[in-house]
């Protein structure tokens, strides 16, 4: 049985067993409370009795756009093992958010077709921004809003200003902590401005900062994310968003709610690895996603428009 340590941003700790891609799996989850030197303990003192570590919520690098920066603190925490691999999904992520697009597309077609896509954030989520955009009839960044509080004026936000914000946008958060990165669900200090959100039908990125920046009105909304638990959803549900998206595999049968991070899916790639020496690389993961059977899972959230599959318009020649 594979042993897999997920550390994450939050508190509490619990212990399950899987099958996954015929493999059985020991998945312990340990909470850090967003704290460095806790997490950077944890997997000193877990070090060589785990197959692989995930941490999760605390990324070794930020990429916005073509720009990339080490976080101060991400970038230090896997020195902290010497034999056990340690990963932040960021091996994985992309490929696989390019990958659930595809496959939602094709099962329900026309979900992504001509809407309005708020990132939500942009940040590490190219895959999922570039696939999106090839299919949308817009794209943009709520990144100005939901980390600096800016308002929703026209241009900022935007695809044809990117290039010139993201590495000032990344040279602001390269030391900040971890909850700001990747924010946890709440109430946001400042509240941020609705205009975008309102102008989205879909809201891609993040279900935390979705959840903490998002207004609670919600109609209509298709929500796309890395993964989600049933607590988000009964909170996405209250607001009144109709589609759920998660892209991660799920580990208790095709097509459930992934209800786990890239991190924690990279961290199982990498134990399940036949040979044990082989690079953490792109190559190194699609050889091994080359079995994976899975699609991402596409939830209704409201009872009215359960029946309804308003995507299977397909135009003929």
């Amino acid at each position: 049985m594979k042993q897999i340590l997920v550390i994450h941003s939050g508190e509490g700790s619990e212990t399950n067993d899987y099958r996954f891609m015929e493999h059985d799996l020991r998945l312990r989850r340990v909470g850090c409370g967003g704290d460095a030197e806790r997490a950077r303990a944890l997997i000193a003192e877990h070090d060589g009795r785990f197959d692989a570590i995930a941490v999760e919520g605390m990324p070794a690098a930020l990429e916005l756009g073509d720009a990339r920066r080490p976080h101060a603190l991400g970038a230090t925490l896997a020195s902290a093992a010497t034999q056990t691999p340690v990963v932040d999904g960021a091996g994985i992520r992309a490929g696989l958010e390019r990958w659930g697009v595809i496959l939602a597309d094709r099962a329900q077609p026309g979900i992504f077709g001509q809407k309005r896509v708020l990132m939500v954030p942009g940040l590490n989520h190219g895959g999922l921004a570039g696939a999106l955009e090839r299919r949308a009839a817009d794209l943009r960044y709520a990144d100005p809003f939901i980390y600096f509080a800016l308002p929703s004026v026209p241009l900022v936000g935007g695809r044809s200003t990117l290039g010139q914000a993201a590495g000032p946008t990344l040279d602001q958060l390269k030391d900040a902590p971890f909850h700001r990165i990747q924010p946890l669900p709440g109430e946001p200090g400042t509240p941020r401005d609705a205009d975008s959100f309102a102008w989205a039908d879909i809201l891609a990125g993040d279900v935390g900062a979705i959840r903490r920046y998002a207004p609670a009105e919600l109609k209509r909304k298709t929500v796309v994310v890395e993964w989600a638990t049933e607590d988000d959803l009964a909170d996405l549900r209250r607001r009144g968003v109709s589609i759920v998206v998660t892209m991660m595999p799920a580990l208790d049968g095709r097509g459930e709610l992934g209800r786990w991070s890239a991190a924690t899916i990279e961290a199982i790639m990498v134990a399940l690895r036949p040979d044990p020496d082989a690079p953490l690389t792109e190559d190194t993961y699609l050889d091994l996603m080359a079995d994976l059977d899975w699609t991402p899972a596409v939830r209704y959230l409201q009872p009215e428009e359960a029946g309804i599959n308003r995507f299977a318009f397909v135009i003929h020649p």
